[in-house]
């Protein structure tokens, strides 16, 4: 008679901190230089900055708050300014609590369309020309993302269509704008568009074009790449059920490509928001160009290194916000696990 033999997993190990440290750091005297050599540069390195931090004038940033926040932007206006940005930060914490609770996407989607059109009500009497700072930088960076990614959707679905002509579009769409760098797109488009329209749209309008155009193309190709990560049996068992092409795009494919679209997508979510700096180079004033505007300041001549280091900080802070709301995600949607 047969006997059933289970398996078990092998215990899991639980170590010291000094158990761990013997294991991973001090493991041989190769090892034991290695870690105090290492260790003595860290705390050599750290203990220098922060006696920079400390002798710094950060006077640069603690005396111009709102300069820093919205630019040149009027001050009675500005109320209206925190009213949109309030509402666009308690949707973005919402987004991330229905994420955690599991709330439908058609919740999340309609709480969006919601606050869109409320923010645009709200700052209809602003003029895209007064905003500045850290405003602009994120006015910038949630148009750019939200109009590229309907548009990358479109063009990576037609970069694998059937049909000749669509897909003949979307390779030459992608192929070119991603053969462009992304500051000869802002010239362009500024020298380009004002003489079509002159400056019946603003430099603010004309960089969110620039931005769109050159991202969507990048999503796309990651649209593209996601959709063929799917299993051809997927396809072919959902058109054997009788699906047609749209319903099995829409209902079989692109879910599941979506899941594996997420990481790319977030990266150059990411990237969009630190690129947004290059509009200083049309003229506009987001952080960078807030930050080289104080500098043109004669107080603050010689306060070039704080000013960059605020900025690295203030791009650092928002990056991992949006890395750290992909990974709640993430993990919503068991990607990783084993």
């Amino acid at each position: 008679m047969a006997t059933r033999v289970e398996v078990l997993p092998a215990p899991e190990e639980r170590l010291s901190a000094w158990q761990w440290a013997r294991r991973n750091l001090f493991d041989g005297w190769l090892n034991t230089l290695l870690t105090l050599l290492t260790g003595a540069a860290l705390v050599s390195f750290v203990s220098a900055i922060l006696r920079w931090a400390a002798r710094a004038h950060w006077s640069v940033i603690t005396d111009n708050p709102r300069f820093w926040l919205m630019g040149l932007m009027p001050v009675e206006l500005a109320p209206r300014a925190f009213w949109a940005g309030g509402l666009v930060a308690a949707a973005a914490l919402l987004t991330l609590g229905g994420v955690r609770v599991r709330v439908a996407p058609r919740v999340l989607f309609g709480l969006w369309v919601g606050i869109i059109i409320a923010v645009i009500w709200v700052m209809s009497p602003v003029r895209l020309d007064q905003i500045g700072g850290l405003y602009l930088t994120l006015l910038l960076a949630v148009v750019s993302i939200s109009l590229s990614f309907p548009i990358g959707i479109l063009v990576g679905m037609g970069r694998v269509s059937r049909l000749p002509a669509i897909r003949g579009f979307s390779i030459l769409y992608i192929e070119l704008i991603r053969g462009i760098p992304l500051i000869t797109m802002l010239l362009w488009f500024f020298v380009f568009v004002t003489l079509l329209s002159g400056d019946a749209i603003t430099r603010v309008e004309r960089a969110m074009i620039g931005l769109t155009i050159f991202t969507s193309a990048y999503v796309g190709e990651i649209v593209r790449a996601g959709i063929q990560s799917v299993p051809r049996g997927q396809t072919e068992a959902a058109r054997a059920v009788g699906l047609s092409a749209v319903q099995t795009m829409r209902f079989i494919v692109m879910p599941q490509a979506m899941k594996n679209m997420i990481p790319s997508l977030v990266g150059q979510f990411i990237s969009l928001f630190k690129d947004t700096s290059l509009t200083v180079i049309i003229g506009l004033s987001d952080l960078v160009g807030t930050g080289r505007s104080l500098l043109a300041i004669t107080r603050y001549l010689q306060d070039t290194q704080e000013v960059y280091v605020f900025l690295l900080i203030a791009y650092f802070c928002f990056s991992y916000l949006m890395s750290y709301g992909s990974r709640l995600l993430e993990k919503r949607l068991g990607l990783g696990e084993r």
